[in-house]
């Protein structure tokens, strides 16, 4: 018996299809897949480039009333690079394949991290077109470049310029997690990006000598402090979250080496060394009070020290249900018995760069029960999952932009 592919599983497929992995991602032929997309379902659109060469797409579905604040759903469309020689099917075939209980598994690169909820939006936008209902604010589709990589020249920049003032976000929803069990979760907060560089200068010779004052030497007591504040921060990690559902993780400071570079050949001491620290700071923690303690590690050994993102601050959107749009989050997901757990992101989203123009931002995505597979090799979501988050999506989007004044 043939199964026919649903005709939002092919517009699904026909997206991730799209090379938009990083460093060369075809974000032009990505922005021209979305205005098609946007004149077949009826939707106004518009792609502007606040970095030039990174279109930032912007499709509208007008409202009974433009002057109330919109509904924003935010989605990056860049992914993470692969290695296509550990892939069961090739990353970007968006191959379906059934399961032995009826179901199908859509492999491809971004099937769960960010492609998956812009493909919900749209359809979700679909089906409140196909209902004739008349959504009373406008609701803007924003898709936008280089989040994998900070989102500098995505929507760090987008939010600067005046067409997003022009969007006039009364609140925004951004890429969430999928559920590994049966809750959901949504993200009000998130660990601030704060990767850092330090460097040591130092003596130099004959790799026979028995030389002092090496780069190396001043380096290994940074290195040395740094992951013994990782195991602190592991063992702390442990001890609040005993059911291993990596629901509490941003409740910890994360810190990872990711890099270790000097030195050019095996028998010279090499003059220069760098290390560096891929670190994610929990808002319970004191962001100042953290960095100034990076800074004092670095000017107590001798070396230098560099932030990788420059300004990078804490981004919080207060749980306050007297806020209509948080009160119908909850209430729109209550009517499907869904009762999201709020948490702090591990990572970082675009989210964080919306908040700070005022703009309330949850990360949420509808799809639970489901093996946590972004970035790595395999990626791919079940069929029925993506499905039944457009109808959770369909509701909620339809409610988020009736809210009253």
């Amino acid at each position: 018996m043939t199964v026919t592919e649903p005709a939002s599983v092919s517009r699904f497929r026909d997206f991730l299809k799209i090379r938009t992995e990083l460093p060369n991602a075809a974000y032009h032929e990505c922005a021209d897949f979305l205005v098609n997309q946007a004149k077949d379902i009826g939707l106004e659109y518009n792609v502007v480039e606040p970095v030039k060469g990174k279109p930032v797409v912007i499709l509208r579905l007008p409202g009974t009333d433009s002057s109330l604040k919109s509904l924003m759903l935010s989605c990056h469309v860049d992914v993470v690079p692969v290695f296509e020689e550990f892939w069961s099917y090739p990353p970007f075939s968006a191959e379906r394949v059934p399961t032995e209980d009826g179901d199908f598994k859509i492999y491809a690169r971004g099937s769960q991290d960010m492609k998956i909820t812009g493909s919900m939006y749209l359809e979700a936008i679909r089906n409140i077109i196909a209902s004739g209902q008349k959504l009373k604010r406008d609701v803007y589709c924003v898709f936008s470049p280089d989040e994998e990589i900070g989102g500098r020249d995505g929507v760090k920049a987008f939010v600067e310029t005046e067409e997003f003032r022009k969007i006039n976000a009364g609140f925004d929803l951004d890429e969430g997690l999928l559920g590994a069990d049966d809750r959901y979760t949504f993200l009000y907060a998130e660990r601030t990006i704060s990767q850092v560089v330090f460097t040591a200068n130092g003596n130099t010779g004959h790799g026979s000598q028995f030389i002092e004052g090496t780069a190396i030497e001043k380096l290994l007591p940074v290195i040395s402090t740094m992951m013994e504040l990782r195991e602190k921060n592991r063992l702390q990690l442990m001890s609040i979250e005993t059911d291993q559902s990596n629901l509490r993780s941003g409740e910890v400071t994360s810190i990872n080496l990711t890099a270790l570079s000097g030195g050019k050949l095996a028998n010279v001491v090499p003059a220069t060394f760098s290390v560096t620290f891929d670190i994610r700071v929990t808002p319970n923690e004191d962001l100042a009070k953290f960095q100034a303690f990076l800074r004092n590690l670095a000017e107590s050994n001798g070396v230098e020290m560099q932030l990788v993102l420059q300004g990078e601050g804490r981004t919080i959107t207060e749980i306050d249900r007297s806020n209509k749009f948080i009160d119908t989050f909850y209430t729109s997901l209550a009517k499907r018995n869904i009762d999201p757990v709020p948490i702090i992101c591990p990572g970082g989203t675009d989210a964080r760069h919306v908040r700070p123009k005022g703009v309330p931002a949850f990360g949420f995505c509808p799809v639970n029960n489901h093996p946590i597979l972004a970035h790595v090799h395999d990626e791919h979501v079940f069929e029925s999952g993506y499905l039944k988050g457009i109808e959770i999506y369909t509701d909620l989007i339809a409610d988020l932009a009736n809210v009253d004044e």
